[in-house]
């Protein structure tokens, strides 16, 4: 009985090791490592459902892309783990600025991508311009907190609202990153939304 108890025991801790390190990895491929937020895979698979739910029930999807300004400045003066910390900061200012139903992703490099169910242009747009200056007002504390850095994002809006017919996931994401362009182009540290398509 003693030798069958330490058995299963011993069987019950190599499978919830297994569990443990199977949901790790699980994690690790839907995630982005620096940041914490969903990764573009995860995107991929998860906006077209997001864009399809929208569709069958007749409730507004809004996409906001955001870029950090300046970016290659940061990394160029303060070098690259500073730009880590800048980036993991802003990461974190839009976890705590979204719902629970929203799906926050690292998009590229500095671009950040919100997927917002369930949600106009107007209230998009309100989000957006608080997460603007929530960045903008507040610094960023580096070099251990010696330091305060001032840092911006400029940030494109695009909903269904204003999609054609033929709309799709991936020419809502495309509206968007035009409206960031324009933000860019228009002098930065601004929030843009797409036009009409």
């Amino acid at each position: 009985l003693t030798a069958r108890v330490t058995t299963q025991l011993r069987r019950k801790r190599y499978i919830d090791r297994l569990r443990s390190t199977f949901e790790a990895s699980l994690e690790m491929a839907v995630t982005d490592q620096l940041t914490g937020l969903y990764n573009r895979r995860y995107l991929a698979s998860h906006l077209s459902a997001m864009f399809d739910r929208a569709f069958w029930t007749g409730r507004q999807l809004a996409l906001m892309i955001l870029d950090i300004d300046y970016f290659k400045r940061i990394n160029d003066t303060h070098g690259h783990d500073i730009g880590d910390k800048v980036i993991q900061e802003i990461a974190e200012r839009i976890k705590n600025s979204v719902r629970g139903i929203d799906l926050a992703c690292r998009y590229g490099g500095e671009e950040f991508l919100v997927a917002m169910p369930d949600t106009d242009k107007t209230f998009a747009n309100i989000v957006a311009e608080r997460l603007r200056n929530e960045i903008a007002q507040h610094k960023i504390s580096i070099n251990g907190g010696r330091d305060e850095l001032s840092v911006t994002v400029s940030i494109g809006l695009s909903s269904t609202e204003e999609g054609p017919k033929d709309d799709s996931a991936q020419k809502l994401i495309k509206r968007a990153d035009e409206a960031l362009y324009a933000a860019k182009t228009g002098g930065r540290n601004r929030v843009i939304n797409s036009a009409a398509a």
